[in-house]
């Protein structure tokens, strides 16, 4: 039988790719980074990576470098999540990463690797704040921040124990924006 010149290049082509996708990601250790053929992220280039077991990230204070560090996290999950903290004024629960969308991590297996300090969220004034400014919140829709202001306009002055007492937004709302508004 005789091969073609252009069919042995396909072949060879062919087993080097059967080698790459099928050989060698059993070959990766396990104690490296579970996706196919990325290295373990690390903090900085003079540090030793930390194991994911004892590594705690308090979500409220940390900076992108310092979630960078956490396998999985590359610096646009890290923008994503520092995005999403400084839109809420801060995170009351580590439940609430999965509300931000994440393509391609399951950050429901990274949530032991954080910690969250209510202490640190900025409370804003209801009162003081423009209406393009409370629209903003991301558990707040446009017909929500219609109804708080057309309260203020009513009681002349809104905050979040008035949107409580008069049941101004629905309870489970109102749950939900506490953490955040004096």
């Amino acid at each position: 039988m005789f091969i073609r010149k252009s069919e042995k290049k396909g072949i060879i082509t062919l087993g080097i790719l059967t080698m790459a996708l099928f050989v060698l990601p059993q070959t990766i250790h396990k104690s490296e980074c579970p996706i196919f053929l990325i290295p373990y992220s690390r903090l900085s280039d003079t540090t030793q990576p930390v194991p994911l077991k004892h590594l705690v990230i308090e979500l409220n204070s940390a900076d992108s470098t310092t979630l960078i560090g956490v396998r999985g996290i590359g610096p646009y999950y890290a923008k994503k999540i520092l995005r999403y903290r400084e839109q809420l004024g801060g995170f009351h629960s580590t439940r609430q990463l999965g509300e931000i969308r994440f393509q391609y991590l399951n950050i429901d297996s990274l949530l032991p690797c954080f910690s969250v300090n209510p202490a640190l969220i900025r409370k804003k004034e209801l009162d003081t704040m423009s209406f393009k400014s409370v629209l903003h919140h991301p558990y707040l829709e446009y017909e929500d921040v219609q109804i708080i202001f057309n309260s203020k306009r009513k009681f002349g002055k809104i905050n979040y124990s008035i949107l409580e007492s008069q049941k101004v937004l629905p309870p489970f709302k109102l749950k939900k924006i506490k953490p955040y508004f004096k």
